[in-house]
């Protein structure tokens, strides 16, 4: 009776030893969360900072105020219900490519949700099956209709130069029940990236088309200059967009060829993202379902008096916890011009919210922020991964590069049919229109 009293004890002190590390560690994390981090407090963050953001703190670059969302950031029911239908339909082969698992084939048909509503850590291809669900949950928003304005940043200067024009975003993947749309030449998306601003470089323009099967990216880019069309490969996509401090297949972290990339999960962990609003707003909608989001305006370090970190920093931006896929990806094509990207890959959501890239010598050379917020809209439909802006800090140069999205509603928009935005947006004829 003694001994098992003793036992009975035992236990209960091991649980109550239990219960007060827990209640200390959210302790630590109330007290955490909350507060500003700078460059007197950065050790104590350490944890959950990426090593480049670390670095830029550390240096008094950047200052992080922190928070926790008050509301759950996820993607709709509707995109969750379909994503858990997806289960066990689908794989990857070695090379990359999503496959139905009946037949070992490049799906036919349109899918909508994650196609891996389940990820084991201990798949072998885990790491490209987290790719494919970023690419999907970012399919769905049909198509997109963005104002971007480029802005190079220097050290000593602030604000150098600018350009400006709208971006064409079409997906044939990942849309919702009714939306589908065929593709003879089994297209997977098409961009047009349009600049109108300023007049000097009107019209160099690029567009690029994607395929749902192991075809490379066809580019395209008018030259004014010589008034004439030039077709690259896929890879000219890691060539710095018209000199800047990123390049096409960064757009929302990655807009390239899973195929063309190695993939590897290397951890998990907790991170500070970044949020440029961290309420919870209501999106305009159109009736045939177009979205119209307005983008809070980022306050960047150039244009703040007696700012002492770096310009490009903004000022206004929250950072909030969030757990997150540690994904490295290596170019396959020797040509192609950076090494090994390191990707943070929302575990919930599966967005990119930042990435460290190395040269192809592996020495670290250039990291990107992807800052948003979250707007719904009366049908449920979500800005869940949609990116307000871009920062991208190339700290060998110590330069960077801000893409930034006009505030007003009209210039953004989502989750446009294809009656508004459709796939005779992106023929030849259309592109050489726009360019002239």
């Amino acid at each position: 009776m003694l001994r098992e009293r003793t036992r009975v004890l035992e236990e209960l002190g091991c649980f109550l030893v239990l219960v007060i590390l827990l209640y200390g560690l959210n302790s630590v994390q109330a007290q955490t969360i909350g507060k500003t981090v700078d460059k007197s407090n950065v050790q104590e963050y350490k944890d959950l900072l990426i090593p480049a953001m670390l670095e830029a703190v550390k240096r008094g670059d950047f200052i992080l105020p922190t928070a926790n969302l008050g509301f759950p950031y996820k993607h709709s029911n509707q995109f969750l219900a379909a994503s858990g239908k997806n289960a066990g339909k689908f794989d990857v082969n070695e090379a990359g490519d999503l496959i139905e698992k009946s037949t070992g084939k490049v799906p036919k048909f349109n899918i909508y949700g994650y196609p891996f509503p389940k990820i084991d850590p201990k798949d072998p291809r885990v790491a490209v099956k987290i790719i494919w669900n970023f690419n999907f949950q970012r399919y769905r928003l049909m198509c997109s209709i963005t104002q971007n304005r480029n802005i190079w940043v220097g050290k000593e200067v602030g604000e150098e130069r600018y350009i400006a024009g709208p971006e064409y975003l079409i997906f044939y993947q990942g849309r919702p029940p009714g939306q589908e749309i065929k593709t003879p030449q089994n297209f997977l998306s098409q961009e047009i990236q349009n600049v109108t601003e300023p007049m000097s470089i009107r019209g160099t323009n690029t567009m690029s088309w994607d395929y749902f099967d192991e075809r490379e990216i066809s580019c395209f880019a008018y030259i004014p200059a010589i008034r004439r069309v030039r077709q690259t490969s896929g890879v000219s996509r890691s060539d710095p967009y018209m000199g800047s401090d990123g390049w096409l297949d960064l757009n929302y972290g990655w807009a390239g060829k899973n195929r063309s990339m190695k993939w590897k999960l290397v951890g998990e962990k907790t991170i500070l993202v970044p949020f440029t609003d961290i309420n919870k707003l209501v999106a305009e909608e159109e009736p045939n379902g177009t979205m119209h989001r307005k983008v809070p305006i980022t306050k960047w370090g150039y244009m703040v008096k007696d700012w002492k970190g770096a310009p490009w920093a903004p000022t206004n931006i929250t950072y909030v916890p969030r757990q997150v896929w540690v994904i490295e990806q290596m170019p396959k094509d020797p040509y192609y011009n950076w090494g090994l990207h390191i990707n943070y890959v929302d575990k919930e959501t599966y967005v990119i919210w930042m990435k460290e890239v190395s040269d192809k010598a592996g020495v670290f050379r250039s990291w990107h922020q992807h800052p948003l917020h979250y707007e719904e809209a009366p049908s449920g439909n979500n800005t869940v991964g949609v990116v307000d802006c871009y920062i991208q800090v190339d700290e060998k140069a110590r330069h960077a590069t801000l893409v930034t999205r006009q505030p007003h509603s009209e210039n953004q928009r989502l989750f446009a049919p294809i009656s508004k935005l459709g796939s005779d947006y992106f023929t030849m004829s259309n592109f050489l229109q726009l360019s002239k």
